[in-house]
C-alpha cells in the first residue's frame, strides 16, 4: 500500500515507529507508526502486523475526536449487542459471533447514513467533521435499529443467508 498523505499539509507521510511517537510507551516501540514529516504531531498506526495505514495521519485534535466517537458510539453498539439485540442467552462462542456480525453492521448503518461506502466508513478515516457528522448519525441509536436496518435495509428484506454462512446474529 502506498504511503497516506497528511490531509492537512497534503506531504506524503514517512513510515517510523512507536519509539519516536510514544518515547515512553516501550511496549509500543516496534509498532510501525506512519508521520507527517512537516505537521508536528500528525501520525496514524497501522494495521496489525503489516505497513498498512489505518487510515490517514491525524493530529491531536482529530485523534483525540475520532477516539471518542469509537469508545463512547461506535463501539457500544456492537460490544453490548448481544445484551441489546434481543438475542436472549448465549455462550461465550455465541456472544463473539454476535460481536463481530454487530461490528459489521454498526459500520454498514454509519456508511447509509453519511453517504459513505463501507470501504471508507472508518474512523481513521474521518475528518474532524465527518468524526461530528458521525457523532450526531449515531445519537440515541440503538443496536435493535441497526439490527432491523441490516435485515430490512430500505424497507425491502434482504436475501436469506446461504446455508452454512454462519449465524443469524
Amino acid at each position: 500500500m502506498a504511503a497516506p498523505i497528511c490531509p492537512a499539509c497534503e506531504t506524503t507521510a514517512r513510515l517510523t515507529d512507536g519509539r519516536e511517537i510514544y518515547p515512553h510507551r516501550p511496549d509500543l516501540a516496534d509498532k510501525p507508526i506512519w508521520a507527517c514529516m512537516i505537521c508536528e504531531d500528525t501520525y496514524v498506526g497501522c494495521h496489525p502486523g503489516i505497513e498498512d495505514p489505518l487510515g490517514f495521519p491525524a493530529d491531536a485534535a482529530l485523534r483525540e475526536a475520532r477516539m471518542i466517537l469509537h469508545h463512547r458510539r461506535i463501539d457500544p453498539l456492537w460490544k453490548h449487542a448481544p445484551r441489546t439485540g434481543g438475542y436472549g442467552n448465549l455462550d461465550m462462542a455465541g456472544i463473539k459471533t454476535v460481536q463481530k456480525a454487530a461490528r459489521g453492521r454498526v459500520y454498514g448503518f454509519l456508511a447509509a447514513r453519511m453517504g459513505l461506502t463501507r470501504e471508507t466508513c472508518h474512523t481513521a478515516m474521518f475528518t474532524l467533521e465527518q468524526c461530528c457528522e458521525a457523532w450526531t448519525a449515531l445519537a440515541g441509536v440503538s443496536y435493535r435499529e441497526v439490527r432491523h436496518w441490516a435485515k430490512f435495509g430500505d424497507g425491502r428484506k434482504r436475501h436469506a443467508p446461504a446455508s452454512g454462512e454462519g449465524v443469524a446474529a
